[in-house]
């Protein structure tokens, strides 16, 4: 994998929007260990030489987006006041190498901390305390069912704006058709990928599309469900297990359970279309592993196969 494969890539408007967001909040943190003023930026040469500092404290993932997101800003600052000398600070800051930074597989102090996938009591007791109506109002129900929906699925949550669940009404099962987000620059299987769907888990799917249509529905953009929900989720975790740092589950935990579930069952091919990445490689390095499958999972893998009737011989007594 190139780890300088950033200048190669294209953007999309909602990936430009992001980095934008990112790069002034990693400048006003600067600003702030500055000591400057609210309203003021940090000189670029003071950027670049922050970025120099810092590469041995963060992982590549995380260098590589705080590298993309301050370039992004000043290539678009460039373009927007018309002076080259941010061009040049943004390409200063592409140049930067990557070779120092915190090993992959080093303890991290944000989201790589969280626990990838939900142990199967842990899932039940949060889906139950969000589900109880004296523990959340309105947020809480719908972050229930959305981990609920989540597990069956592994969409990543942002995948749910634009899912859409068609059902054979004689069988009972369904598909769901999911627009892959991540599409761009070869990192998914194509723009979309279809999941087969059980009875029970056509049940739960359609329960969370139609709780985030109703919301929908009333005004509310499905950022701000997706945050809410995902805050409403916090809460509940702090409420069930306290500061417990193992404990602290997100909607993106149910992605990793169902990644580590079908790798219980799956090929790495089939892991990784069900995903919707475009190398095998990625469920494999970066989510839960098949240990972490939940045991009926684990048993279904590893039970023998029914060995065929003999030639003449019928089932039964």
């Amino acid at each position: 994998m190139r780890k300088d494969r950033a200048r190669l890539q294209t953007r999309t408007e909602e990936t430009i929007a992001k980095y934008l967001s990112r790069a002034r909040g990693l400048l006003a943190r600067l600003a702030s260990e500055l000591g400057m003023p609210e309203d003021a930026w940090p000189e670029p040469s003071s950027v670049v030489e922050y970025l120099r500092r810092n590469t041995a404290n963060w992982k590549w993932a995380t260098f590589r987006q705080y590298q993309a997101s301050l370039a992004c800003f000043y290539e678009h600052e460039a373009a927007e006041r018309g002076e080259a000398e941010f061009g040049r600070i943004a390409e200063a800051i592409r140049r930067l190498p990557w070779q120092d930074c915190k090993p992959e597989n080093a303890v991290g102090q944000t989201s790589s901390r969280k626990r990838k996938g939900i142990p199967e009591n842990d899932f039940s007791v949060l889906v139950g305390n969000l589900a109880n109506p004296r523990n959340g109002g309105r947020w809480s129900q719908v972050a229930a069912a959305w981990l609920l929906a989540a597990l069956p699925t592994g969409l990543r949550p942002v995948e749910w704006k634009q899912a859409t669940l068609q059902v054979d009404l004689e069988s009972g099962q369904g598909t769901l058709e999911v627009v892959n987000a991540k599409a761009t620059n070869g990192r998914a299987n194509g723009k979309s990928r279809t999941i087969d769907l059980k009875p029970e888990d056509v049940i739960v799917v359609h329960a969370h599309l139609e709780a985030v249509r109703a919301l929908t529905n009333q005004g509310y953009a499905f950022e701000t469900i997706h945050e809410c929900c995902a805050a409403e989720l916090r809460r509940a975790c702090r409420r069930v297990w306290g500061k417990e740092s193992a404990k602290r589950f997100s909607l993106y935990s149910a992605r990793h359970q169902f990644s580590a579930n079908i790798k219980a069952q799956e090929s790495h091919e089939r892991v990784a279309e069900l995903l919707g990445h475009g190398s095998v490689r990625t469920a494999r390095r970066h989510y839960a592993p098949r240990r972490s499958a939940w045991l009926k999972w684990r048993d279904q893998k590893d039970k023998p196969a029914a060995k065929p009737n003999a030639p003449g011989t019928t089932r039964g007594g």
